[in-house]
Parts: C-alpha cells; sequence; structure tokens
C-alpha cells in the first residue's frame, strides 16, 4: 500500500492527521507521503499512490485533477478533517471567527466553502470522532473514525514531563488549575466556566489559576489577579512541561455548539500523559475518552463545574489517583502501536471492493499530459502577466527620476544630509573642546 496525504492546513492539525498517521504506517512497513495542497509534485504522486488523502484541502484546479486521475486509476480520495468544516451553515458558530479582521474572515470563510467542497467531492471521510462521522454521513459521504493519537515523541517528552508532575504533588499548599487555549478561538468554551471558577476561585484562597494562549477573560477575574498566572502560547515540544506544572486540567467546551461537539479529546490526552487529571464538557469526544471519576470528571452544567472543582480540590489524593489512571490508560489506548494496526485496517477496508464510477486506466496517461499542459500554459500566462508588470514598474520609475519631483526630493534629501553633517560637526567641536 502506498498512501498520498495532501495538506490545506499546517500547525497542530497537520501533525496529529498526517505526520502521526505516516508514523503509525511506517510502523507497518507502509509507505507514505506528504505534500502540501499547491506542490506540482502531486500529479507524480497520483500516478503512483494508492489512496489519497486530503487533509483539509480547498477545492482547486490542481485538486480537481488529482482527484480525476486518482479516480480514473480506480483509486479512493478521502477527505480528512478533525473540525466540522463541511458544513458552510455552521461556520458562524466558529470561535475564531470572533478574533479575526474582516480580510482575514473573509479568507478563513473561503477556505472552509473550498474545503466543503472538496468534502462533497471525495469517497469517503476520515475524521477524529462518531459525532463527526454521523454528520458526513448526514451530509452523504461515508464516514471513517480514526482518532487522535499520540507520536513516540510526544511520549518520550511527556514521560520526561511526568517527573516534574510528582515533584509538583509535594506542595500541599496551593492547588494550580489551568486551561491551555491555544489559538484565539476558545473565549466562548472559556466564558462557559467562568462562574464556575470565580466561585471556586473566592471560595479556594489557595485555588490559583494558570491560562495560556490567546484568550481573553471576565473582568471580574481581576480580583483575584494575585493568583492567575498567564503564559503566551508554546510549542507542542514545550506543552507538557507547562502541563506538569499544574493539579488540574480545564477542558471546557460550548455545549449546544456543534463545532464543538465536533472536537476530539486531545486536550484531555495531552494532561494525561504527564499524570494530570482532567473536567472536561460532557462532549462526544470526551464522553469516549474519560470514565467519570475513573480517570477525570465530566461536567454538563455549571453546579456539575463548581463540584468537580471542589472535589479535586479538596482531596488530593483523589487529584493524583485520577491523572495516574489517565496516564496509564492514555498510553495503552493512544499509542503509535496502538493506533497503526487500526489505521492499517481502516485503509484495508475502505480499498476492500472499492469501484469508481470513473475508473479508465487507459486515459491515465493522455488525462496527465492535459493536465500538465494545462498547467503549463497557466504559468505561462502568469509569468507573462509578471513580465508586464515588470515592464509597466520600470517605466513608472524612469519617469519618476526624469520628474521635477524627484528632483525636489533629491533636494531634500541633499538639504537634510548638510544639515546632520553641520550637526555632527559641531557635537565633535564641543567634545574636542572639551578634553
Amino acid at each position: 500500500m502506498n498512501v498520498l496525504f495532501v495538506s490545506g492546513m499546517d500547525g497542530d492539525t497537520r501533525r496529529y492527521r498526517c505526520i502521526h498517521h505516516q508514523e503509525q504506517l511506517a510502523l507497518a512497513g507502509v509507505e507514505s507521503s506528504l505534500l502540501v495542497d499547491d506542490d506540482l509534485e502531486i500529479y507524480a504522486a497520483a500516478a503512483t499512490c494508492d489512496v489519497a488523502i486530503l487533509h483539509r484541502v480547498p477545492w482547486s484546479d490542481l485538486i480537481a485533477d488529482l482527484v480525476t486521475l486518482i479516480h480514473q486509476r480506480n483509486k479512493p480520495v478521502l477527505f480528512e478533517t478533525d473540525d466540522l468544516v463541511f458544513e458552510p451553515g455552521l461556520h458562524d458558530r466558529i470561535g475564531l471567527l470572533d478574533m479575526l479582521d474582516p480580510a482575514e474572515a473573509q479568507r478563513l470563510r473561503a477556505s472552509l466553502a473550498g474545503q466543503a467542497e472538496t468534502f462533497r467531492r471525495a469517497d469517503f471521510a476520515l475524521v477524529t470522532t462518531e459525532y463527526l462521522a454521523q454528520a458526513a454521513e448526514k451530509a452523504g459521504v461515508p464516514a471513517r473514525v480514526h482518532r487522535n493519537a499520540c507520536s513516540a515523541e510526544m511520549l518520550a517528552i511527556a514521560e520526561e514531563a511526568y517527573a516534574t508532575q510528582l515533584e509538583r504533588r509535594h506542595d500541599q499548599g496551593t492547588v494550580i488549575a489551568a486551561y491551555f487555549s491555544g489559538t484565539g478561538s476558545h473565549n466562548r468554551d472559556f466564558a462557559s466556566i467562568t462562574p464556575s471558577l470565580l466561585e471556586a476561585m473566592a471560595a479556594y484562597p489557595q485555588l490559583h489559576l494558570h491560562l495560556s494562549g490567546h484568550l481573553q477573560i471576565d473582568p471580574a477575574f481581576d480580583a483575584f489577579a494575585d493568583r492567575i498566572r498567564r503564559a503566551p502560547y508554546v510549542s507542542w515540544r514545550e506543552l507538557p512541561y507547562l502541563i506538569a506544572q499544574v493539579d488540574i486540567n480545564l477542558a471546557p467546551l460550548e455545549l449546544d455548539n456543534p463545532f464543538c461537539q465536533a472536537k476530539s479529546e486531545i486536550k484531555y490526552t495531552e494532561a494525561a500523559l504527564v499524570g494530570v487529571p482532567t473536567v472536561a464538557s460532557a462532549t462526544d469526544a470526551f464522553r469516549y475518552a474519560i470514565t467519570p471519576g475513573e480517570t477525570g470528571l465530566l461536567a454538563e452544567s455549571p453546579d456539575d463545574w463548581t463540584a468537580a472543582l471542589a472535589r479535586l480540590i479538596d482531596d488530593p489524593d483523589a487529584r493524583h489517583a485520577l491523572g495516574d489512571r489517565a496516564r496509564a490508560e492514555t498510553l495503552q489506548r493512544y499509542s503509535p502501536q496502538e493506533r497503526s494496526a487500526q489505521l492499517i485496517a481502516l485503509l484495508e477496508d475502505v480499498l476492500d471492493g472499492f469501484s469508481s464510477p470513473d475508473a479508465a486506466p487507459q486515459r491515465v496517461p493522455e488525462t496527465m499530459a492535459r493536465c500538465l499542459l494545462r498547467r503549463l500554459r497557466a504559468l505561462e500566462e502568469k509569468r507573462a502577466q509578471q513580465d508586464q508588470q515588470l515592464v509597466q514598474l520600470r517605466q513608472t520609475l524612469a519617469g519618476w527620476e526624469q520628474s521635477d519631483q524627484t528632483l525636489f526630493w533629491r533636494r531634500e534629501q541633499q538639504l537634510a544630509e548638510k544639515l546632520l553633517a553641520d550637526d555632527l560637526r559641531q557635537i565633535l567641536a564641543r567634545l574636542q573642546a572639551g578634553r
């Protein structure tokens, strides 16, 4: 089996949904490659891969060519996503849009619309949660669930950071609850637990709050400013060491927001790897990952959050037991080795019996030639436009240099240089006189 990953997003989502998958495939001896969605090497990869996995890729002429070639070769195309990006009617529920200026928000909406189009053209959806799978099936695309998992490097770093958590447990004076927000899309999520947190801060003077990443908080927290620590966004390699320094991990999500319901459980697993217990909103993914009272706590209402915080603040032994059980289970269920077998079985199931209605292997060479010819012509047109713009720029510059306005600016520059030289001579004379 040869797997092609094409990614339209960078950052942690590409790491979890492409690079980690590649590691899992490599453990089983399966070859894979990862390209970005505007890389012309896609044409060569389309001629050799057995399955194409398009990770949050917006529709484009290049992707259209890829899908055509893959289908003519009678191979499947999977749209890979960890978010509910294929439902345009729900895009307004994305918290990140609140943080962007109008131009950036428009670009994001265009990208999401393009991703939704790629989703519609795919044969299958590869997603992170059952909630996402059900949404994809409802939209008419068969779905398979492959949950986010750890990488070998994540496990190694977490093992080292866990020692910090064990040392942290000797501190009987303070209890640190933390929220690691990552992007600026989680203001609404954090706001959903603000009343419970404020109540806990007032009731427990030993409770401190650590907030990481891009997050706007209620001014009411100003009353506890001396017990609140803010930290910038950190890379994923630094994050385990930061999580290991706290006692309670907070993972709130808006329960009435379908976009949040589709989120995966990585905020739980990343904390569990270093033995820190989590209180999480009772979404689909957290219900899957957490056994309440055994490996973490789930909350559906403000009262649930208040009770969960009180329980973990009052009982350090319960905190430590939850954290250690969560760690043991996560190491077992979310390891690369465990997920490798699952991914191989999933892809074999997708390939087994797949038949494209557009299959035409004999036409692949001709289609490839037509695609490449069209691409070369587009590049030639783009280069011609750039050459024309360069000529216009040179003409504008030549006209500028010959104009009276240019002479004016040159005289102004010469005058400024003369005044600067005069000032420097005066300063030098004063220094010499003062010796």
